[in-house]
């Protein structure tokens, strides 16, 4: 059935598909650029920790600090859905990106660095709930696939341009200074386009106190957290495993790392175009199910070209579990309450983003590299049993999600 925004004559305050239409687009560019922030740390932080004297096991901090400010803005996600358009929120944001980028590339020291990873986790958390919250009311099962796979094609361009720069005898801090020029681009997109982007109104008759943390809400938090763990263990600490600990050259281990991120992009770009009809618990559970599979071939693995293989095949594997778990939230819970759920989910993805790859960092400190693999097919099992639990408590879930802008 056709929303009231489809129609030829939108009501007063609905925008028209058109808008909506360009509004998407220049998201599509913000999370272009989001997944490019999101991976390019952990490919350069080789680089980084030479240039500032730190031990690579540290890489755990950038981490937690990048995603403790990360989970402030969703976790507030919804408070500033309720007092603010989407566009100003989204604007503030990448113009603060570019900002702290440019501080990044400017400053030197580890305290400097860790206080700029710290507000670019602010604005991109900011970007992330806002945007997704916009697509899961706005828009159906196909733009989410698309927006989350705009997403996976920039967190293939970080490792492939750090890996570039790097080879080339560049420092890091040009690849920083490049996704600032790459923020200040969707900055002006914003403007021009989406800058009076907005959703429906947040209010619910039953309150803020109709949302508890139990059954289908704590579940679904669970499933963010380990689902972060997983993508967040291998986006984080592959590269550093594969060329420090597999021997694999800088180059090689930058491609292997975007054919990773490749597999994970293709996964939801395929999903926006069968979303809308197809049964999403199949995909959910073959999904986790296929995690772990090659999470575990990729430990076990007898050569290091069937270990690569495995480990694109499980980006593959894990790439549809977000966004279809964000399209559901509506779904689950109520439109009334979708921003604060989805900065929920998203502030629970970002507490496992932080912690679990800061508890591996750990754990190669006492150890070494090699308890890499194993430490992240445990989360997967997590994952797993957190994705079940979840479809198990919430009911019935809608079999096809069509969107309705399409």
């Amino acid at each position: 059935m056709a929303s009231s925004e489809t129609t030829a004559t939108p009501a007063a305050g609905v925008p028209d598909k058109q808008t909506i239409a360009r509004t998407f687009g220049v998201l599509l560019v913000g999370m272009v650029f989001l997944g490019m922030g999101i991976t390019i740390p952990g490919v350069a932080w080789p680089s980084i920790a030479e240039d500032l004297g730190r031990p690579l096991a540290q890489l755990g901090f950038v981490s937690l600090a990048y995603g403790s400010g990360y989970t402030l803005a969703t976790v507030a996600s919804g408070a500033l859905a309720r007092r603010f358009r989407t566009g100003a929120i989204l604007l503030s944001a990448a113009l603060a990106s570019v900002g702290t980028l440019a501080l990044i590339v400017l400053m030197p020291g580890w305290p400097a660095f860790l206080a700029g990873m710290f507000v670019f986790g602010l604005a991109g958390g900011s970007t992330d709930g806002t945007a997704n919250t916009y697509v899961a009311i706005r828009r159906g099962a196909g733009s989410m696939g698309v927006l989350h796979g705009a997403f996976g094609v920039g967190a293939i361009l970080g490792p492939l341009l750090v890996a570039g720069i790097i080879s080339a005898g560049g420092s890091w801090r040009v690849a920083f200074a490049a996704l600032a020029v790459g923020q200040a681009i969707y900055s002006a997109g914003l403007f021009v386009y989406g800058r009076q982007a907005d959703v429906p109104a947040q209010s619910s008759p039953r309150g803020e106190g109709g949302l508890t943390l139990s059954g289908p809400l704590f579940w679904s938090l669970a499933v963010f957290f380990a689902y972060a763990g997983v993508g967040g263990g291998a986006a984080i600490w592959a590269f550093t495993y594969l060329t420090e600990y597999q021997d694999f050259g800088t180059e090689a281990g930058g491609i292997i790392v975007a054919a990773y991120w490749g597999g994970f992009t293709a996964a939801r770009f395929l999903l926006g175009y069968i979303g809308d009809s197809v049964d999403p618990n199949k995909i959910l559970r073959l999904s986790a199910s296929f995690t772990i599979v090659g999470l575990a071939a990729f430990w076990l693995s007898p050569t290091p070209l069937l270990a690569v293989l495995a480990l694109i095949f499980t980006g593959f594997a894990h790439g549809p579990i977000f966004p279809l778990e964000i399209l559901l939230t509506p779904r689950r819970f109520g439109t009334e309450h979708t921003a604060n759920v989805v900065g929920f989910e998203i502030a629970a993805a970002n507490v496992g983003g932080a912690i679990l790859p800061a508890a591996v960092g750990i754990m190669v400190g006492v150890w070494d590299l090699g308890v890499v693999p194993p430490a992240i097919l445990v989360f997967s099992l997590l994952l797993f049993v957190c994705v079940e639990m979840l479809r198990r408590s919430s009911g019935v879930i809608t079999p096809t999600l069509a969107d309705p802008a399409s």
